[in-house]
């Protein structure tokens, strides 16, 4: 008997769906560069004119920070863009393609980890290994082309970005 032939049942002409390949980008968000609009004191008639503020930052590296759920990836950025520095999330994590953090175009890679116990203590109570495994196989390619890996079970956010600030440091950009 044919395995493929149709049982007459109604499941019959659904497919399963097939495996997102390398390229399958729909899924990614498209890169913005952060740009604030801030009201002028001066006004026309009766309508604020918008000035365009775009920040000064004192390093001019554009810094990727990736990692697992829940291992302080906003908080570093929102800290290294306090100080200065250009710097933003890549959820890749959540995503498919190896290669995503290479959109962005880095100039430094940071990879943050973290333990079960310190996912479920930071409120993601219901998180298994297997959850987790994936979300480190999903990095496995950032985890090896990173510049920095912090391990982020028991340290503070100030340690965190003391580390990478540090590491910033010791090695400047070339000057051109």
């Amino acid at each position: 008997m044919d395995n493929n032939a149709p049982t007459g049942s109604p499941d019959d002409h659904f497919a399963p769906p097939s495996t997102p390949s390398t390229t399958d980008y729909r899924h990614a968000r498209p890169y913005r560069r952060s740009v604030e609009l801030r009201h002028t004191p001066q006004v026309l008639g009766q309508r604020p004119i918008q000035a365009l503020h775009i920040p000064h930052y004192k390093d001019p590296r554009q810094i990727v920070v990736v990692g697992v759920c829940s291992s302080g990836k906003s908080t570093l950025v929102n800290r290294l863009r306090e100080k200065g520095f250009r710097a933003r999330v890549c959820a890749q994590e959540h995503s498919y393609v190896a290669h995503l953090w290479q959109l962005s175009d880095p100039d430094l890679l940071v990879y943050l980890d973290a333990s079960l116990h310190t996912i479920r203590g930071r409120g993601r109570t219901r998180w298994r290994q297997q959850m987790l495994d994936e979300e480190h196989r999903r990095l496995s390619h950032a985890r090896e082309h990173c510049q920095v890996y912090v391990h982020t079970d028991g340290i503070s956010p100030d340690d965190v970005i003391a580390r990478v600030v540090t590491f910033l440091n010791n090695h400047q950009p070339e000057k051109g």
